[in-house]
């Protein structure tokens, strides 16, 4: 949004507002000169004497970071917009042309790159840990996450980056760690069903991460660094330069976490210690017809796996390394064939493999050799390739009509894979038309796939709009879903101290349907700025498939019959000035045949900016009230619900700027009550310690993140 602004040689005011009220406090630094201003209480700001045109940047806490050009000639009023209502947002996920996320018919809720910062976020996990509408559960032996929305997770919650699905799932989680935190554009948590866009596995939603385009700025330069408690030291750097029509992108850099463990009397850990590099390419071209971008993403990473002595004198252990490649390559071609119409291609190619070496290791003399079982050696290679091509006409302001068509091929290699390989193919069409009838928007959406020589059903999705006053916004959607069984599901043999694991042949897809109503209403008290959001779910799946627990250490996936879920999240953001609160409230009910077993959670996400000192702090905390895990009994053949009891974590940061606003100084605490485990009321399962309890955190940690970045 450029506001041209005029400074003549005489005296100069500005003022800058939202939604027809002044906003007091903001900051506008200008490039050129190198200073800062502040507008007053009646967000107003006066130069006496300008010269020339200057680029500013608009700083306020709770609204969209914005640059202006200051032009010399004019007075002029500057509108900033509220980062509660996103007006301007587009929804990247939204394949349909352009719509905001106040005009978009989806579900869709984002996290900012100014949350990110707001977090000092190294990761998507540490960005998505307080969102009380997700849940996570990590796994420490595998070190990925299982993420949950309205009950689903698992294989049934696809995570995307740039629109192309992770591969890589280890017992159906992904490292959420493999994507750092630079040159993260924002994530998207579309919830409900999106099989008509995504296809397979997206029966609960999708999380799409975006990545920062190379025209972000014309030159810029980055490093951060970050240092914790807990032995994580992280650094890295990027790099963008624009070329006229052309832009390029580097990124690069290292995380290390050294490990963590409860207690001093093991030599292992209680959350293995991971060694990670990365390195990202992107260039980009733009014309007046054409967008073309392509990108490469690089990820190694390395893991350490110790175990405890072997008796009778604990001279000897085994140890365990797991070091994984993760490549990923995406060629974007955006063309815009007329006014009315476009047509996108997108082509990836993705690369994820997994060594793991078991060694027996002689504590006396350091020596290590291999251990001569084949078991115990393994190599996973996972590779997909897909193209996707969508097609976007516009009949009117009021009409417009989607179409595409995938395919998409996955293998999976290894030794404990049936037949050492095998792989599954796709190639669907699907078709989107949306309608504007007064203030009622409605979009219908069809899609048909052949999927390893079956033809799914018809998958489908209605979803409407109603702007019901200026202020509130009712959604409602009712789809359908249908996941094949992934090929670890069907044909895994994973066998080790700590896991064994079974594919079945034998099951069946999963089917199901999901309805959301979600209702949005802004409002003023006094001064503040208020958004209240309420959202209803629920879903129902046939042949649902789990990876059951069939004793401690030992688990198969099995089709489990019917499965619902139902629920609400209720959030309210206030803002005021230079604070900011968010709240919410999500409550999710999971049925496996034997009624509902409800799970609550709770989150406060309060930022302010501390206007003399300049300092930024925050406070984010989050608690699980109770939970439910499902558990298979052996003996009497059924799913048992497990009860985890309640626990709560919170974060506090403050930063502050220097060097004119170049370099960004954050000190913060994670997990403030020290909360390490959780206790089950039952037995484990195969991902919990012997005792019943749970690792869900490795304690508290102070931090400290350093970020230099140079932008023109």
């Amino acid at each position: 949004m450029w506001v041209q602004v005029a400074f003549g040689q005489g005296r100069t005011s500005v003022f800058i507002q939202s939604d027809g009220s002044g906003v007091s406090g903001v900051e506008v630094y200008l490039n050129k000169s190198k200073s800062f201003h502040r507008t007053d209480k009646k967000g107003r700001l006066v130069f006496e004497d300008f010269k020339e045109d200057e680029v500013a940047w608009i700083f306020k806490s709770g609204y969209k970071y914005t640059s202006q050009l200051i032009v010399a000639g004019v007075e002029n009023t500057i509108e900033l917009p509220l980062l509660s209502n996103q007006l301007q947002e587009v929804v990247i996920s939204d394949l349909h042309e352009g719509p905001s996320l106040e005009e978009s018919v989806m579900n869709v809720r984002k996290i900012s790159t100014e949350q990110l910062e707001a977090q000092s976020a190294q990761s998507i996990e540490q960005a998505l840990v307080h969102q009380a509408y997700l849940r996570q559960n990590r796994d420490a032996a595998l070190n990925t996450n299982t993420l949950k929305i309205m009950g689903l997770g698992g294989e049934n919650v696809k995570v995307l980056v740039d629109g192309v699905p992770m591969i890589g799932r280890m017992l159906g989680s992904l490292d959420l760690n493999d994507i750092s935190s630079t040159g993260i554009a924002g994530i998207e948590i579309i919830e409900g069903p999106m099989s008509v866009i995504y296809g397979s596995n997206a029966l609960a939603g999708a999380i799409n991460i975006s990545t920062k385009s190379a025209f972000s700025e014309s030159v810029s330069g980055r490093v951060s660094a970050y240092t914790a408690s807990d032995g994580t030291y992280n650094f890295g750097g990027s790099f963008n330069k624009k070329l006229r029509k052309n832009a390029v992108q580097l990124q690069a850099g290292r995380n290390f976490f050294s490990g963590w463990n409860a207690t001093d009397l093991s030599r292992g850990w209680d959350w293995l210690p991971k060694e990670q590099y990365y390195g990202n390419f992107k260039v980009e071209r733009k014309t007046k017809a054409w967008n073309a971008s392509f990108s490469s993403r690089l990820n190694r990473s390395f893991l350490l796996d110790r175990g405890e002595g072997i008796l009778p004198y604990g001279e000897q252990a085994i140890d365990r390394t797991y070091t994984r490649f993760r490549h990923d390559h995406l060629l974007n071609l955006d063309w815009k064939a007329s006014e009315k119409s476009s047509l996108r291609l997108l082509a990836n190619q993705n690369n994820f493999s997994q060594i793991k070496n078991t060694y027996a290791k002689n504590l006396v003399s350091l020596e290590e050799q291999l251990v001569p079982q084949r078991t115990e050696q393994d190599t996973q290679r996972f590779v997909a390739a897909g193209m996707k091509l969508i097609g976007n006409h516009e009949f009117s302001k009021k009409t417009t009509l989607l179409f595409g068509v995938d395919a998409n091929w996955e293998s999976l290699s290894g030794e404990r894979i049936e037949d050492r390989m095998q792989e599954n193919q796709e190639l669907a069409a699907y078709t989107s038309f949306e309608q504007l009838i007064g203030k009622l928007r409605i979009r219908v959406g069809l899609r048909r796939a052949l999927m390893n020589q079956q033809v799914t059903p018809w998958i489908y999705a209605l979803q409407t709009r109603l702007q019901v006053r200026k202020n509130w916004t009712l959604r409602a959607s009712f789809g359908s879903a249908y996941r094949l069984p992934s090929i670890k599901e069907t044909y895994l043999y994973f066998f080790d101290s700590n896991h064994s694991v079974y594919g079945n042949p034998k099951l069946t897809s999963e089917q199901g349907y999901s309805a959301q109503l979600r209702s949005n209403f802004l409002f003023k008290v006094g001064k503040s700025n208020n958004n209240l959001d309420l959202s209803f779910f629920l879903n129902r799946i046939n042949d649902k498939i789990e990876l059951l627990s069939l004793s401690p250490l030992e688990g198969t996936y099995r089709n489990i019959g019917k499965f619902a879920s139902q629920g609400l999240t209720a959030s309210h953001t206030f803002n005021l000035e230079a604070l900011s609160l968010q709240s919410t409230y999500n409550l999710t009910g999971v049925d496996f045949g034997d009624g509902f077993q409800y799970s609550s959670r709770l989150s406060f996400m309060l930022s302010h900016l501390w206007e003399k000192p300049q300092i930024r702090w925050a406070v984010n905390w989050s608690a699980n009230l109770n939970s439910y895990l499902s558990i298979y009994d052996a003996e009497e053949d059924e799913v048992r619900q497990l009860r985890q009891n309640g626990f709560s974590m919170g974060d506090v940061q403050a930063s502050r700027k220097f060097l004119n606003r170049h370099l960004n100084v954050g000190l913060g605490v994670r997990n403030l009550l020290n909360v390490t485990e959780a206790l089950q009321s039952n037995r484990a399962g195969i991902h919990s310690s012997g005792n019943g309890n749970t690792f869900i955190s490795n304690g508290r940690t102070v931090f400290i993140n350093l970020v230099l970045d140079v932008s023109k």
